[in-house]
């Protein structure tokens, strides 16, 4: 645990709250079993014999005289973190509410917990308990009567964090059904089959068992398709959705009317949805990128390591992203900035005219007043561009929206001198020539170059033709009246 309190998730960015800590808990001896309150007091108590905490304390810099009492006086204690402490169970009943009733974050990861009774029997005394991490824990499947004392001691409990516990998604539910004050659930790191029948069964109130729940992480764990996915969209209050490092191969999002057959007033799905990191998953089509784009409140995506942008360059894949999903503004952990976002645009609409089925039409020109030409202005996108056009539309639901916003001059190929547009015309020819002393002797030579080629790739055009290392080179540009050219700088 890091000393701001929180540890990250697996590559998102997304905090996950931890309690903060100087150092991590001291190891017991293999085999020796403690009581909680005899780990806390060999950690943290202030003049125990072999205790760390006051210790560790004593000469950190940066934390005020108040925060280091807290930390080394148990009826101050907020923040505890008990990792790998062979702690067993609570004890005699009543000695840690005696002792340190103002604990708020408590990490248990990693003890031999003795099942349901030492678990709930530890957070029973603790009633501002808010931060409860059992991540390690093996813990059954939790019977009837730990069900009904969940409420008792958890009650004012806001995030759960129960990765590597073995739970599954129903037993997760039936817990949390319990705590209606929840607002952050990690259940990271093992299977938990959303797609067997109990799990079904679990899912079907999950506005009810989750009235509260901003963040959910769900990291590999396992979840298969987008369908499990899907079961999720009626969480009243989710704000935050980790679904890194698993299978998922698409993405797919059903408006609220297309779904209740055209049936107006349904709420949509994911409506508070913000945040969805999809790192490490398996979407290998634009059209799942696409999809992000309907998700109604939608402001963070991750997508990193997903097969859809592997081997187009990091650049040009955040660049695309980017102007497919409209509403985000961040990407990958990084802010999205206005300049950013209509850059990556005008980008997207220059990619795009590689894939024209064929030339834009040019619209009429405009008439004025007793057939006298009209002012010229912006050339218009014409309001239908036939059947040839509709694969091109469909795979690209952005683009037509884009030319509106950026204009038809973003769209098209520069024009031929009878008004036509060609492919051919987004290639210009450059003469080459080397004044470098190893190639000066070499001959001048024609390229003819797409315009969006960038300055670094044409460096490799001039190491192919020239053998010169792109490190060392420096590029001039010279017009065609002009005599030498002026420095066009390197980057």
């Amino acid at each position: 645990a890091a000393s701001s309190g929180c540890w990250r998730s697996r590559a998102t960015g997304h905090a996950r709250r931890q309690p903060r800590t100087v150092a991590p808990a001291r190891t017991m001896r293999e085999g020796e079993c403690v009581t909680f309150l005899d780990a806390l007091r060999s950690r943290y108590e202030k003049g125990a014999v072999g205790a760390e905490g006051c210790r560790e304390l004593a000469g950190r810099a940066g934390l005020s005289e108040r925060d280091k009492e807290k930390q080394t006086n148990l009826e101050l204690l907020e923040r505890v973190v008990l990792q790998d402490a062979n702690v067993a169970g609570g004890g005699e009943a009543g000695a840690i509410a005696t002792a340190c009733p103002k604990i708020e974050e408590l990490d248990l990861t990693g003890n031999p917990l003795a099942g349901w009774d030492a678990t709930l029997g530890i957070a029973r005394e603790l009633p501002a308990l808010r931060f409860f991490s059992l991540v390690r824990v093996a813990l059954p499947p939790p019977p009837p009567a730990a069900i009904e004392g969940v409420g008792a001691a958890l009650g004012a409990l806001r995030t759960l964090v129960l990765n590597e516990t073995g739970l599954s998604w129903a037993h997760a539910c039936t817990i949390c059904a319990q705590l209606p004050r929840l607002e952050e659930l990690q259940l990271s790191d093992h299977t938990i089959d959303l797609d067997a029948e109990a799990e079904l069964q679990a899912t079907r109130a999950l506005p009810d068992v989750f009235p509260a729940l901003r963040v959910l992480l769900l990291e590999n764990a396992g979840v298969r398709s987008w369908d499990d996915v899907w079961r999720l969209r009626d969480l009243p209050a989710l704000e935050v959705l980790s679904l890194n490092a698993n299978p998922i191969d698409r993405v797919r999002y059903v408006r609220a009317d297309e779904a209740a057959g055209g049936a107006n007033g349904a709420a949509a799905p994911f409506a508070t949805l913000q945040r969805l990191f999809l790192y490490e998953s398996q979407l290998s089509s634009w059209e799942d990128v696409d999809q992000c784009d309907q998700f109604p409140a939608l402001r963070e995506l991750r997508l990193q390591d997903a097969p859809v942008v592997k081997g187009i360059g990091a650049s040009v894949a955040r660049q695309l992203i980017i102007a497919r999903v409209g509403g985000i503004d961040a990407l990958n952990g990084a802010t999205v900035s206005r300049r950013e976002r209509e850059a990556a645009e005008r980008f997207y609409l220059r990619q795009s005219i590689q894939h024209y089925p064929e030339p834009l039409p040019t619209p009429p020109a405009a008439e004025g007043e007793g057939g006298a030409a009209a002012e010229p202005q912006e050339p218009r996108l014409p309001e239908e561009l036939g059947a040839v056009w509709a694969p091109f539309l469909k795979s690209n639901p952005r683009w037509r929206g884009l030319v509106g916003v950026h204009g038809m001059h973003s769209a098209q190929l520069p024009r031929t001198g009878g008004g036509g547009r060609t492919l051919a015309m987004s290639l210009v020819t450059l003469t080459l020539t080397s004044k470098a002393g190893e190639s000066v002797d070499a001959k001048h030579t024609e390229r003819k170059l797409p315009t969006s080629l960038t300055v670094a790739k044409l460096k490799l055009v001039c190491c192919q033709v020239f053998k010169l290392d792109p490190a060392k080179q420096r590029l001039f540009y010279g017009g065609p009246d002009a005599a030498g050219g002026a420095a066009d700088g390197s980057g």
